[in-house]
């Protein structure tokens, strides 16, 4: 049982990813002097601006003031081929809260669709909560539930900062500068996006390796633990990416398939499609009451459990 927490928290997400995963010209001469200056000056100025709307990284960097946010609704196709051809579906719901530097703080409801509800792993079914704040989540529901101690809602877990990827979530985390600038560096295509969230939209596309992802993207190297080697290195994302016109993003598809058959004799392709609607809204995440709070020391678990769960997707997609 705490393996399973440990694996839906982020914490040994590496296991399952990653087995043994235009500018101005020059002014004139003529007429230089200190009204030209100014001009010059300005005019400079107002190409940066310019340039700068253009850019979707300076758009999300924008949007990092205190207090403000963006709504999240992401779905996520786990589909494994193998031993047990079967698929699990997971929807996460809510705020991502920025501060100056980027992301800060989460409140987000998961649900997962499970091929089956038998065993330990029933509790997966009952939609999850976490708020993310000062390094620290709390979790309500879930297969937390029966091993909550009395009085007791939330579980806490602490980290470095707020992680917004693991296995089961969207792997290019646009909210972070770095990584949208390193992603949209690989784009191969641009088309047409449609409308979302009130704004047309262009999409980006184009494919991304596991080791790029991890040297730009924070999150991922905090999913992964260490540096992605051998076949892993060189894994495939396939990406795309909608921006709307004011350069923001709306809508991120991003898909990948890892081989985990040294586990469970199975090949896992992760589809994962997030939306982004609201930017700017205002957000007040704020941690649990402390009396409802618990740690991991005060769940009841028991060893068997423990034992049986070390590895959730070996019992749902092993032979």
């Amino acid at each position: 049982m705490r393996r399973t927490i440990a694996v839906l928290t982020g914490a040994t997400a590496a296991a399952l990813v990653v087995p043994a995963l235009v500018a101005a010209g020059p002014a004139s001469a003529q007429g230089a002097g200190p009204a030209g200056s100014a001009q010059e000056t300005g005019n400079t100025r107002s190409a940066q601006r310019v340039r700068a709307a253009a850019d979707p990284v300076s758009a999300l960097k924008r949007q990092f003031r205190t207090h403000r946010g963006v709504r999240l609704t992401e779905n996520t196709k786990i589909i494994g081929q193998g031993g047990k051809p079967r698929t699990i579906v997971t929807r996460r719901d809510g705020v991502l809260e920025f501060g100056r530097s980027g992301p800060v703080a989460s409140d987000l409801t998961t649900a997962f669709t499970l091929p089956t509800e038998d065993g330990e792993l029933k509790g997966l079914s009952t939609p999850s909560r976490t708020i993310s704040v000062k390094g620290v989540s709390y979790t309500s529901g879930g297969v937390y539930t029966d091993a909550m101690p009395e009085g007791k809602k939330w579980l806490r877990t602490r980290g470095a900062s707020v992680s917004l990827v693991s296995p089961m979530q969207q792997i290019i985390s646009t909210v972070e500068p770095g990584t949208l600038k390193a992603t949209l560096a690989h784009t191969a295509a641009k088309r047409p996006g449609g409308t979302w969230d009130g704004t047309r939209t262009t999409v980006h596309s184009g494919t991304i390796t596991l080791t790029e992802l991890y040297r730009a993207s924070p999150a991922v190297r905090a999913m992964l633990g260490k540096k992605p080697t051998g076949r892993s290195a060189t894994l495939p994302v396939t990406w795309k990416i909608y921006i709307g016109s004011d350069r923001l993003v709306r809508r991120v598809v991003s898909s990948y398939t890892e081989s985990t058959r040294g586990l469970n004799s199975t090949e896992l392709t992760y589809v994962n499609d997030t939306r982004y609607t609201g930017w700017g809204m205002r957000s007040a995440v704020k941690a649990p009451p402390a009396d409802q709070v618990a740690d991991f020391d005060e769940l009841d678990i028991g060893a068997d459990q423990a034992e049986q769960a070390q590895n959730p997707l070996r019992e749902l997609f092993g032979e």
